[in-house]
């Protein structure tokens, strides 16, 4: 799990902070786990403002359909189709890598940014998750 990032603890989502004030978001390794091998994904259009909570995307997997919620507001900048129409399974293989989900600008970073968790501190809280629940994780193999 990558320390470097941070967290929103609850819908399981990572964000990196880029150099030029984007932030890419993606489905956390417990996420995808859980989920288990990605079946679709139906991303919304760049371009399109989305508030914190709401959809970025629809995922469906093997075990699980649903929202894939954006953390922090902001406008839609890209997302990681062509990725995911190589490889479906490129969230499962590779989460925190070329499993990326969307990118966004956010348009209120300051009064949002309390609802992530650095790394450090949420290895703890995912450590502690895991083995409360007896999650086994590991990457989807072929």
């Amino acid at each position: 799990m990558p320390q470097d990032l941070e967290y929103e603890l609850e819908s399981d989502v990572w964000v990196r902070f880029e150099t030029d004030g984007s932030v890419t978001l993606g489905m956390t390794d417990l996420a995808q786990t859980r989920a288990g091998k990605l079946v679709s994904i139906l991303f919304r259009r760049p371009g399109k403002l989305l508030a914190a909570g709401h959809s970025a995307a629809t995922i469906e997997s093997a075990k699980w359909a649903g929202p894939f919620p954006t953390p922090l507001s902001g406008e839609l900048l890209a997302h990681n189709q062509e990725g995911f129409e190589r490889d479906i399974l490129i969230a499962n293989r590779d989460p925190y890598g070329a499993g990326w989900l969307v990118r966004l600008r956010p348009t209120a970073l300051d009064q949002e940014r309390h609802r992530l968790t650095p790394g450090r501190q949420a290895f703890e809280f995912y450590k502690e998750r895991i083995d409360r629940d007896g999650i086994q994780c590991f990457r989807c193999a072929d």
